[in-house]
């Protein structure tokens, strides 16, 4: 059994900040292949295949046989205790967004900045009932056919076409008991996100970047960021859930410039 998740990584040296990428859920390190030339010049990176995602299979399970977000959470911060690295910063996509917020609320201490796409701040009741009915229908049905019908609902439009097409081709590596394994943890995604969107991050430096083609998730967006004063959000136009890859310079400016620009408030650069 594998102890560390499979991943990515890009060393300078010791002088430069860490940068790592978490990707949502169907999707695996190559998500971000748009942002490596953007940030490798500037950052020591580290991209992790989420467990049970493109090459993280075959990791020791827990002893219940039942995942948890302590689990997904733990398998990042080993990673990073195997590769020595104390603090870093974040980006996150979709998911990989609600896994850093869950993340940082445990250890603060190690986040230096945060940068999400598509940031999924809480679980819509329709998001939740497509999954529960999945769930429910995961010992007769394919689980491609489950993630294909999200996509198409999260990013309906044209111009959503190339993440989409990521998502869908990406979540055909999962295997089925590693669908129905992250399916068993959606309650407590749902629960444990409904508590944080009532709570501002720890860490002052966040940065959310979403499409106004965001159907889902803008809305949560714009309220938490009403709520919550201190965190910074840029809506991005003609745009849907992943503005990674649909805008992606303009995403890469946007938290190229935000993350060095935290590093010399902070006194890090």
């Amino acid at each position: 059994m594998k102890k560390i998740l499979s991943h990515r990584l890009y060393f300078n040296s010791n002088d430069k900040e860490w940068l790592i990428f978490i990707h949502g859920i169907g999707g695996n390190s190559t998500t971000f292949h748009r942002q490596l030339k953007a940030f490798k010049a500037h950052f020591n990176i580290l991209m992790p295949d989420l467990r049970g995602h493109g090459l993280s299979q075959g990791l020791a399970e827990p002893e219940n046989s039942k995942y948890s977000l302590d689990l997904i959470s733990e398998d990042v911060f080993r990673l990073m205790d195997h590769h020595h690295i104390q603090k870093s910063n974040f980006i996150g996509c979709s998911f990989g967004a609600s896994l850093i917020r869950i993340m940082e609320s445990s250890q603060p201490e190690r986040f230096k900045s945060i940068v999400m796409t598509g940031a999924v701040l809480r679980i819509k009741t329709s998001i939740y009932l497509i999954f529960k009915l999945g769930k429910l229908l995961s010992p007769y049905i394919n689980n491609h056919l489950l993630y294909t019908v999200v996509a198409y609902f999260i990013m309906p439009y044209s111009n959503h076409k190339e993440s989409r097409r990521m998502f869908i081709e990406g979540s055909k590596l999962i295997a089925r008991n590693e669908y129905r394994s992250w399916l068993g943890i959606l309650d407590e995604i749902k629960h444990r996100m409904d508590e944080l969107f009532l709570e501002s991050f720890i860490s002052d430096s966040v940065l959310l970047i979403s499409g106004n083609e965001d159907h889902v998730f803008l809305k949560d967006c714009l309220r938490y960021c009403t709520i919550h004063e201190s965190i910074q959000l840029v809506i991005l136009q003609n745009c849907g859930h992943v503005s990674s890859i649909e805008k992606y310079d303009k995403f890469n400016n946007l938290a190229l410039d935000f993350i060095q620009k935290e590093e010399i408030r902070n006194g890090t650069q």
